[in-house]
């Protein structure tokens, strides 16, 4: 790893990915797919769409692109590109074979509307991805391929964690590019606002002050739903960011210093429940959860991935959910308060509650006694007849030894609680 590029990256945003990465083996996964030639029709893509630039074509954007990796001290071979696009943007490819570059691309439009200390922070932010792997990682999701229905096989949980990281590995990139612009904030601004609008400043001010009141405005958003759908972190976050950053550098602080107030702001990319239902909705999934596979000896992979496939929708990132409900008393309030909630404000949400949380004891082929009285007590909470609840406990059960026959494993007898294992 470059030493100068290393010490300057969003700390979170590397320890993140380095979780994913472990967790899902994600480098032997990625390293078959370049091996196997699955990066090379995007390659291939490129260089029949694109037009490479050198020196003597194009001296002004290689001489910039030269100087961005001297004051980068990234040493690796790059080649730059140019395609026809009306859109403002910049990409890279990361190299996919030893004899082969790393790849640059920029758009037409980028090239016409940037200055040249535009275009050395666009140059620095993509040498910063390369650097840190960034596009080596969104690999990922081509290197799982895709199932017979033609449905992704990347698992649910990482896709999520990926969205969020994503937006992370911008704040590292801005970094590569800030320095090479040497921490010119108005540089910076005036990218982001021409990426954003499309417009150069012949149709607007670039404003620092309207930047950052904006982004006092999405702290103040009570919904903020719509922009997790965004891969990269809104433009007013990316900008306090790096004056959080730069400020950190000025003063000689330790950068960790910073890292708090970034990685709070940029919390207000990832997806949260924005009103009351699905509030108590998430919390009764995280409080039930928890407490039935406590019942049965604790969380095992197969009942976590349910109740983790089941949070997804309500959360970006369902482990945080569940480690910030610390003991068993403060899961039963929760449980408790978000029945009554659902109780006296929802309809077929009640029963919803009931089938999932029944899912996630069921995972094993059984429900345990004690599992069955949390169950029990949770439909009356909830003002769910016990014969509905039973006929609903008992439908997803058959469905899980179902699949379990299917699968040829062993079906567990009602009743009884499972042994812990060692």
């Amino acid at each position: 790893m470059n030493q100068l590029l290393d010490e300057i990256r969003f700390a979170p945003e590397r320890a993140l990915l380095e979780r994913l990465f472990e967790r899902y083996g994600l480098d032997v996964l990625i390293e078959h797919f370049v091996e196997s030639g699955g990066a090379r029709p995007t390659y291939d893509l490129i260089l029949g769409s694109h037009l490479r630039l050198t020196p003597l074509l194009a001296p002004r954007l290689t001489s910039l692109l030269d100087e961005v990796k001297r004051t980068l001290s990234f040493e690796e071979p790059v080649e730059l590109f140019v395609g026809q696009d009306a859109e403002v943007n910049a990409g890279a490819m990361p190299s996919i074979g030893a004899e082969l570059p790393h790849v640059v691309t920029l758009t037409s439009a980028l090239v016409e509307r940037m200055t040249d200390d535009e275009l050395r922070f666009v140059l620095g932010h993509e040498l910063g991805h390369l650097a840190f792997r960034h596009y080596r990682a969104r690999m990922a999701a081509a290197a799982f391929g895709q199932d017979e229905q033609g449905e992704p096989r990347t698992p649910p949980l990482l896709m999520r964690r990926m969205e969020s990281w994503d937006r992370l590995a911008e704040i590292s990139a801005d970094r590569a590019g800030f320095l090479v612009i040497g921490g010119n904030l108005a540089t910076a601004v005036a990218v982001f606002f021409k990426i954003q609008s499309g417009l150069g400043p012949e149709h607007l001010r670039f404003d620092l002050r309207a930047f950052l009141e904006q982004l006092e405005s999405l702290q103040k958003l009570e919904r903020r739903e719509l922009l997790a759908r965004f891969s990269h972190p809104a433009t007013p976050i990316r900008v306090r960011a790096l004056q959080l950053f730069g400020e950190a550098r000025s003063e000689g602080r330790a950068l960790a210093s910073a890292d708090p107030s970034i990685s709070e702001i940029a919390r207000l990319m990832d997806y949260a429940p924005g009103d009351a239902m699905e509030i108590h909705q998430r919390d009764i999934l995280v409080a039930g959860g928890l407490l039935l596979t406590e019942l049965d000896g604790g969380m095992d992979e197969r009942a976590w991935n349910v109740l983790a496939h089941m949070l997804l929708p309500y959360s970006a990132d369902p482990e945080a959910e569940v480690e910030r409900v610390r003991s068993k008393e403060s899961a039963h309030a929760l449980l408790a308060a978000s029945a009554s909630f659902l109780a006296e404000n929802t309809g077929e949400e009640r029963f919803d509650a009931i089938r999932k949380l029944a899912h996630v004891a069921a995972v094993d082929g059984r429900y345990a006694s004690e599992e069955l009285e949390l169950l029990h007590t949770l439909a009356e909470q909830l003002d769910v007849p016990r014969k509905a609840a039973d006929a609903i406990l008992f439908d997803v059960l058959a469905e899980h030894l179902q699949v379990q026959a299917v699968e040829g494993g062993p079906i567990p007898k009602l009743g009884g609680r499972r042994s812990t294992p060692p």
